[in-house]
């Protein structure tokens, strides 16, 4: 055995192959890797072609930097290592030098196998999925081989890791937090699975620069490192001191906020574009009350651009534009703002432009590492036939139609960054070279369409990763309504439904006001979607999104007992005949008129900090998912899962701090509100809807009450509330 240690861990590696054995806490006393697997690497040779042997190894220890060089010796290639030990983790950087003939695609390194129960508890594994997802006990429900985060790759948000940490550990005890350091953001995997009789955390690195001759440099730290108390609060803080200072981060703060920040307070998507709908874009105004962001369906284009029956090729199949008249006219006269849905990377081959088009078009791996199979012909970012025609594209749509903003669909963050054709500018695999296109692409795009307009043209995506908020206003997600909804997080919707994974806003909790505005909710507003959406609608706006309608795959709300005609839709679906429920809408109109209010101002531009949940009953929330595709798994799935019937949401803004909770209940509410340190011991003001009558606070050293906005007594920890539905309060 070789060992590395200092006051936190003790690390021991097998003397003749190099891999971990175990991984001492000493905070702890006990290991919290406990490894009996053999090896120490898995490399990808060919695709899909795995070896973890090696002819020869050897190692050796640098007393200076408290490191190990690892070198192992195999036929054709040389892997080395150089794995460190300081105050801020063990750290290891990774290097294959390929001296054959054959391909290098990847190398899944460091392999740290043998991760079980740091104790007595629920353990919890917090990954970047979908910008955000936690999941309890994966030691149970991680069953099969290879079961879990595998095969998660950055930066890609859909399917894989949107930021380049995760963190495993005993809920509220030891923990280890795993991050890559890497300022370029060059391709690689997340990975968090299922190894035998144990869990692994791992990184692949790779599919950079494939071909004879041509190694990996994995030139980054991968770190691991001891947390005292896990949650996944504690994860997003430890990350979110190292991401705050790279360059996409101050490519965000340079980035020109607009009115989608502090203008709109809700959203609906998939209004269709070329019929009349100005039905429900009036009553969606009216009844919230505030201005809407509409992002219209994708039927505008010249050749059908539709779920499941086509979408269009070269220029000539976009444009004219197809927009119906009396739906602009009707977002204008009410100072609603609106985008185009847009597919802008995915084509059909078979239309025109085919030929450039053809040569064009993203070549996948043989097999994607990934949960996604890629099924879509995408064109390649870093050819000029797909700049030249997402500029020109984008610049004549504004010109038709003086839209507002842009949105595009399955764009750059649902896309692997792999690229294998060997005919494209980029080296075959592509990695950072295809991240960097879609930027530049972005940016050309909103500078052409801006110097048509005297308006800044935000632009927004499906998703969002971290390498892209200098370049996005805001995204488009649904997971916030899980399991009432569909897509990110369905590989992990059978945990959703039993309550062992949820969304965290882990995302928003590291960028705070640097990240883009989410779109979220996923919103039918009839009741037979389930008592569930006043649970999204506030952990929504609680979370520092907007509030979205949907309207992609089912029918409108009927309004007077009427709705659109189906045959007029892009998305094929079977009638329902659901009225209207303007309750619902009227809940979102309030949620919107507290975010663009002064008091909501920490929520659209302040940070997320830990919060802990209010003390209050668990209610039963109903659901019934059938807005999505007919054939789809998740469509017409109804249940009840139960969730906490308050909710809260601090944040720090301008040295200031505010609370927010919101009664998600349709019934009144007892609730312990747990005061944060920042307000115990202070003067706090208290803000009530509706404000008339009076609120008792109930504290440990005293009691009184406090009418809005007056000034509550001086409390230590904790306010006992009385809620009425779907009542929102605010201390500051």
């Amino acid at each position: 055995m070789v060992t590395l240690d200092n006051n936190v861990f003790t690390a021991t590696f097998d003397g003749q192959s190099g891999a971990i054995r175990t991984l001492y806490a000493k905070p702890e006393a006990r290991n919290l890797i406990d490894n009996t697997q053999s090896a120490a690497f898995i490399i990808e040779r060919e695709q899909n072609v795995f070896s973890s042997e090696f002819d020869n190894f050897r190692s050796a220890f640098d007393q200076s930097n408290n490191s190990l060089d690892f070198c192992w010796i195999c036929t054709g290639y040389i892997v080395r290592s150089t794995i460190t030990l300081n105050d801020d983790g063990l750290h290891f950087v990774c290097q294959v030098e390929n001296r054959g003939d054959s391909p290098v695609c990847s190398i899944e390194y460091p392999l740290l196998s043998g991760i079980r129960e740091f104790g007595q508890g629920e353990h919890v594994i917090v990954h970047s999925f979908a910008t955000g997802l936690e999941v309890d006990d994966p030691l149970v429900y991680f069953k099969k081989e290879d079961q879990g985060f595998r095969y998660m790759p950055y930066p890609e948000c859909f399917s894989g890791s949107s930021m380049q940490f995760m963190g495993y550990g005993l809920h509220g005890g030891a923990g280890l937090y795993f991050a890559a350091d890497d300022t370029e953001a060059y391709h690689k995997w997340f990975n968090f699975y299922r190894r035998g009789d144990a869990l692994c955390a791992s990184q692949i690195a790779g599919y950079e620069d494939i071909g004879p001759g041509k190694g990996i440099e994995a030139a980054w730290n991968f770190t691991v490192k001891y947390i005292s108390e896990t949650r996944w609060e504690a994860f997003g803080d430890e990350y979110k001191k190292w991401a705050k200072k790279q360059q996409w981060a101050e490519d965000s703060e340079k980035r020109q906020r607009c009115w989608l920040e502090d203008d709109i307070g809700a959203a609906t998507f998939g209004i269709g574009a070329q019929h009349d709908r100005t039905r429900w874009i009036k009553r969606y105004r009216e009844d919230i009350g505030s201005p809407v962001f509409h992002v219209l369906g994708p039927d505008w284009t010249n050749e059908p651009q539709t779920f499941g029956k086509g979408v269009p090729g070269g220029y000539p199949d976009w444009l004219p534009t197809r927009f119906n008249k009396e739906n602009i006219e009707a977002i204008r006269a009410q100072d609603d703002k609106f985008a185009p849905f847009e597919f802008d990377f995915l084509v059909n081959p078979n239309m025109s432009e085919s030929e450039q088009i053809k040569e064009t078009l993203q070549v996948w791996p043989e097999k994607p590492k990934s949960i996604d199979k890629y099924i879509f012909t995408m064109l390649c970012p870093t050819e000029e036939y797909t700049r030249d025609l997402h500029v020109k594209r984008d610049l004549q749509v504004h010109k038709e139609s003086g839209c507002d903003a842009f949105y595009y669909d399955i764009s750059a963050n649902n896309i692997l960054k792999t690229c294998m054709s060997e005919k494209h500018k980029h080296p075959v695999g592509g990695g950072k070279e295809l991240t960097e296109a879609f930027k530049r692409i972005y940016r050309e795009t909103r500078n052409a369409a801006e110097n048509n307009s005297d308006k800044t043209i935000p632009l927004g995506t499906e998703m969002i990763n971290e390498t892209l908020i200098g370049e996005l206003d805001y995204y488009q997600a649904r997971a916030n309504a899980q399991p009432g909804s569909a897509l990110e997080t369905w590989f992990f919707r059978p945990l959703v439904r039993k309550n062992k994974a949820r969304l965290i806003p882990l995302f928003t909790y590291v960028y705070g006001s640097l990240a883009p505005l989410r779109l979220d909710g996923w919103g039918k507003l009839t009741r037979e979607t389930g008592d569930l959406i006043y649970n999204t609608i506030a952990k929504t706006y609680l979370w520092g999104g907007i509030f979205e309608i949907n309207l992609e795959y089912s029918e409108h709300e009927c309004i007077d007992g009427e709705s659109a005609p189906p045959e007029e839709h892009y998305c094929f679906f079977k009638p329902e005949g659901f009225a209207y429920d303007e309750n619902i809408a009227k809940f979102i109109g309030r949620c919107a008129g507290l975010r663009l209010s002064k008091l909501g101002e920490p929520m659209r531009k302040g940070d997320m900090i830990q919060t802990e949940a209010p003390g209050c009953r668990k209610i039963l929330r109903t659901y019934y998912m059938y807005n999505h595709g007919i054939n789809s798994g998740e469509q017409n799935d109804r249940g009840i899962i139960a969730l906490d019937a308050v909710m809260a949401q601090g944040y720090l803004y301008n040295n200031g701090y505010t609370l927010y909770v919101i009664n998600t209940s349709l019934f009144s509410e007892e609730a312990t509100i747990v005061l944060p340190p920042q307000l115990c011991g202070s003067t706090v003001k208290l803000y009530r809807n509706g404000a008339a009558s009076a609120l008792s606070a109930s504290c440990p050293a005293d009691t009184a009450s406090a009418t809005e906005p007056e000034k509550a007594p001086s409390v230590q920890s904790a306010l006992h509330l009385t809620l009425a539905p779907l009542e929102i309060i605010v201390l500051q």
